[in-house]
């Protein structure tokens, strides 16, 4: 999983990422602060330390979900209903699910905090 973070020309803070990984990108820039990302880590640590079996949020458009194995983060819009759509259409959904190990999710929110925090 590869990722930058920058700024765009307002001064905002930006997270890509790569194919398959995009939807991280868009959570962090849209969803979390300084604030949410130390909270994630406590949540990290405790599901590390077998303190909890799993943990979820939802935000106003992504769902995350954390277990000792991984982290998974949906979009809202994942709900779509493909029955409507014409023949021969293809509903593209690949920027709107990440997934990751829990771990790489702890390092992605690390760097984002540092970045954020700067």
């Amino acid at each position: 999983m590869e990722f930058e973070f920058l700024r765009d020309l307002e001064g905002r803070h930006r997270a890509r990422f790569t194919m398959g990984h995009e939807a991280l990108g868009q959570w962090l820039t849209d969803e979390v602060d300084p604030v949410e990302a130390a909270e994630l880590l406590l949540v990290i640590g405790r599901i590390e330390a077998c303190e909890l079996q799993q943990f979820s949020k939802t935000y106003p458009e992504f769902s995350l979900l954390l277990t000792r194995e991984e982290a998974e983060l949906s979009a809202h819009a994942l709900a779509f209903d493909t029955d409507q759509m014409e023949d021969g259409m293809a509903y593209y959904d690949d920027e709107l699910y990440a997934g990751c190990g829990l771990d790489d999710l702890a390092r992605v929110l690390k760097q984002w905090l540092k970045f954020i925090e700067t």
